[in-house]
This record gives structure tokens, C-alpha cells and sequence, in this order.
């Protein structure tokens, strides 16, 4: 799937579930340890922040504003990388730099693990864009290895999850969480 798509799918996919996001859940607990529904919004506002060469401005307490706050956060990235070079550039990451067309593609990993986070958090339905689970399913099998898995690593060790569930659900216990 190309990055640029995969990126903006992603983006409909967390937003269609932060929609759905009452007041009262902000501070429910998420599958991220330690994470509220409101720290896993801010972490990905953050990150599309990062991404754009940009620090992240102050996240809103108020659930109904964490959207507008995303969609800001989302549109900055999406214009970094679909600027002119924008998927060949170097990206630097703290595990080293990265190009482009695969930023691209993990900040939209980033989005759709974290809005079936958001998901699990708030029960609403874990089938994400099937499509894109799967392709992103796919990219993480080759570049998530054990050197990056673990405690105090960037992901927890993969779960099991029968095979028969949706694509989103595998890609989550690929990436540590129970999905049970």
C-alpha cells in the first residue's frame, strides 16, 4: 500500500474511534500499562508533532477538543511527508534515521495500534480497516525483531491471537498486546 495512503487511512481509522470517545473515558485504562485514554492521544499527537519538525503544543484535558488536537497534529505530518522529497528524506528516529516512505508507514502503525487501543479502552469494535491491518501487519513482520522487543524497549513481546480474528486484532498481539 503506498505510505501516503496508508498514512491517511490510518488517520480516519484513529479519528473514527476518538470520535466515539465520552468525556467520562479520558481517564479510562488503555492496553498501553500506565497509559489513559488521554496519555495514548496525547503520545500520537505528539509523535505526528515530532514527525513535522515541530514540538507538540499544549494537549487539551477535554476529550472533545483531543480531536481537533489530532487532526491538526495528523495534517502537519501528512504535509511534511507529502511534501516534495518528503518520503525520501532521512528521518531521524531515536533508534537512527529512516526514510521517509517507512516513517510514513510506522506513524501510520502508530495510529491504527493506538486507535485499537483507544477501541479496547472504550469497547467499541477492534476492526480496524481490515486492509490496513493486514498491509501493516505485514511491514511489522519485517521490521519489528527481537533486538526491539522487551522491557524498556519500544514493544512488549508478541501475544498469541488465533489467526481467524480481524487483521487489526493480529497486528495488536504482534505487538505485545493481549487481544483476548
Amino acid at each position: 500500500m503506498d505510505p501516503l495512503t496508508a498514512f491517511r487511512r490510518a488517520e480516519g481509522a484513529f479519528v473514527s474511534v476518538l470520535a466515539k470517545v465520552r468525556p467520562d473515558q479520558a481517564d479510562a485504562p488503555t492496553p498501553c500499562a500506565e497509559w489513559s485514554v488521554r496519555d495514548v492521544v496525547a503520545h500520537v499527537v505528539a509523535g505526528n508533532w515530532w514527525l513535522a519538525g515541530g514540538q507538540s503544543p499544549r494537549v487539551p484535558d477535554d476529550i472533545e477538543d483531543l480531536t481537533g488536537a489530532y487532526a491538526a497534529s495528523a495534517e502537519a505530518a501528512y504535509s511534511v511527508l507529502a511534501a516534495p522529497g518528503g518520503l525520501e528524506r532521512l528521518y531521524e528516529f531515536p533508534f537512527g534515521p529512516v526514510p521517509g516512505v517507512v516513517a510514513a508507514r510506522m506513524r501510520a502503525r502508530d495510529a491504527l495500534v493506538h486507535g485499537w487501543d483507544l477501541a479496547k479502552a472504550t469497547g467499541q469494535s477492534t476492526d480496524l480497516d481490515p486492509d490496513l491491518a493486514a498491509d501493516l501487519l505485514e511491514f511489522s513482520r519485517q521490521q519489528i525483531t527481537a533486538e526491539f522487543r522487551g522491557p524498556g524497549r519500544r514493544f512488549a513481546a508478541g501475544q498469541s491471537c488465533d489467526p481467524g480474528r480481524p487483521a487489526a486484532d493480529q497486528l495488536a498481539a504482534f505487538l505485545g498486546r493481549a487481544v483476548g
